[in-house]
């Protein structure tokens, strides 16, 4: 992979020359990358569109970055990553079901009385069961749980029941990563020849 991006007879002359420097140097410049890409991840993929709108405790704290250490230079890299299949979802798209079975409850984006200013959803509608005045409603074949007010019995759908969610992609984790190629090659190669200039 390097000797495809970068300059393949400076990278060969260092290996041969400067190892160990050369070593020290591709260490900065892949942790540089990684801080830079998941900095740049976050401005443009983790807050608002085209991306995911961001939340203080989000997805984003699930992405993490790791050095691949190597007593040889062609084994040193890094890795950016992510256990969370949400992330998965979000970033190849999908049908998010209930494993259960029962229908997922999902919140009116409409309804903004349910949402923190930061977009987030409320802690007392975090679950919808353990609301009061709450009945089920039905509206052109859509199922709907709505609070009813007491004293005017107005009835204000909050909810709205599916059996499946299609989640649209629009992470851009991959997408990002590539938008970086040029700064990738360009910081190998003044990796490569800031070892040089200290033999």
């Amino acid at each position: 992979m390097l000797t495809v991006e970068i300059n393949s007879s400076r990278l060969q002359k260092a290996i041969r020359i400067i190892p160990d420097l050369l070593r020290m140097e591709l260490g900065d410049a892949f942790d540089y990358l990684s801080r830079k890409y998941l900095k740049v991840f976050r401005e443009t993929r983790l807050s608002g569109r085209p991306g995911l709108k961001p939340h203080p405790h989000g997805i984003f704290q699930y992405f993490h970055r790791a050095s691949l250490v190597s007593t040889s230079i062609e084994g040193m890299g890094m890795i950016i990553f992510t256990e969370s299949q949400t992330a998965k979802k979000h970033e190849i798209g999908g049908m998010i079901s209930n494993p259960s079975g029962k229908k997922l409850i999902v919140p009116l984006s409409s309804k903004k009385e349910l949402f923190t200013s930061d977009e987030r959803l409320k802690s007392q509608y975090r679950k919808p069961g353990s609301l009061k005045n709450i009945i089920l409603l039905r509206i052109h074949g859509k199922a709907f749980l709505a609070k009813v007010k007491k004293k005017s019995r107005e009835i204000i759908p909050l909810f709205v029941l599916k059996n499946k969610i299609k989640v649209i992609p629009r992470l851009g984790f991959f997408d990002t990563w590539d938008s970086l190629d040029n700064l990738r090659v360009q910081r190998l190669n003044m990796a490569i020849e800031k070892a040089l200039s200290r033999v």
